[in-house]
């Protein structure tokens, strides 16, 4: 039963980005424990179990990630627990840190009330013997999106995007920062442009949208006019910059895929919800 929960409480850190049509077409799978109630759940050893589970859960969570977190299990009994299949599994975590990602509040949930992830110890390997699904939310305040800026992780491709400007001496990005302000989110950068001869702050004002399961940072404005340039072009350039498509990199792996449904800000709070699938059969490595 640890290695099934161990994998479970890993899993949560690990998806892949685009979801194609395999996110709208998840379907749960047919529950075969739906009004059954086992000898273990009168005993009090099913309530057992799920208390031990939460702990090795979060005790695998803390091994990749920093913060505060809250595990609920739910189980159907202590048989099935052990073969893999269980009702559900509700993760929260509160001031997070995972891999320089920085998110005030995480919250993930299983969509099905039917879960089956079989583990083969011989092969060492955890086979999805269903389809399985989690339902996402994420808040970013304006200190997430700075310290995950300030982290290695995105200063690397900051380095990349500079090797690009500096072979056709077109930019040198020197700084990177982000402020939300009246439900808008202000993105600066400091710019070194060579043949301009010139060092720029350059302050948009945009929106955030969700398109094609993605974050689009949308209608980006100037916000002084000092300095002028083809928006278009510039648009393009603060996406790939996008610190919240960059902080969705905690999802990272091609085993599951996530498709983002919705995205705003509220409260100078940015929620985003979304949804991760695995398809029946997948097999990944303990």
């Amino acid at each position: 039963m640890k290695k099934i929960l161990v994998i479970l409480g890993v899993l949560v850190m690990s998806a892949g980005m685009g979801c194609a049509s395999g996110c709208d077409d998840f379907r749960c799978p047919a529950n075969p424990y739906d009004g059954t109630l086992s000898f273990s759940n009168f005993t009090g050893v099913n309530f057992l179990a799920e208390r031990l589970g939460n702990a090795i859960i979060k005790k695998a969570i803390l091994k990749n990630s920093k913060g505060k977190y809250k595990v609920n299990l739910q189980s159907y009994n202590t048989t099935a627990l052990k073969r893999g299949e269980f009702k559900s599994l509700e993760i929260k975590g509160t001031d997070t840190v995972t891999e320089g990602i920085y998110i005030s509040n995480v919250k993930l949930k299983t969509l099905c009330d039917y879960n089956y992830i079989e583990i083969n110890n011989k092969d060492n390997v955890a086979i999805f013997q269903k389809p399985f699904g989690m339902l996402y939310t994420l808040q970013f305040n304006q200190n997430d999106l700075n310290s995950t800026m300030q982290g290695a992780s995105y200063k690397e491709m900051i380095r990349k995007i500079n090797s690009i400007g500096n072979t056709y001496k077109l930019f040198n990005i020197s700084s990177t920062s982000a402020k939300i302000e009246n439900n808008k989110l202000y993105y600066t950068f400091n710019a070194v442009i060579p043949l301009l001869k010139m060092k720029q702050d350059i302050t948009l004002e945009t929106d955030i949208r969700a398109r094609g399961g993605q974050i689009v940072l949308n209608n980006a404005k100037l916000v002084s006019n000092s300095f002028k340039v083809d928006m278009s072009k510039l648009q393009k350039i603060l996406n790939y910059l996008n610190p919240l498509e960059f902080a969705m990199g905690i999802f990272a792996e091609q085993d599951a895929k996530t498709k983002i449904e919705e995205i705003t800000i509220k409260d100078n709070i940015i929620n985003l919800t979304g949804i991760m699938v695995i398809e029946e059969g997948t097999v990944t490595d303990l």
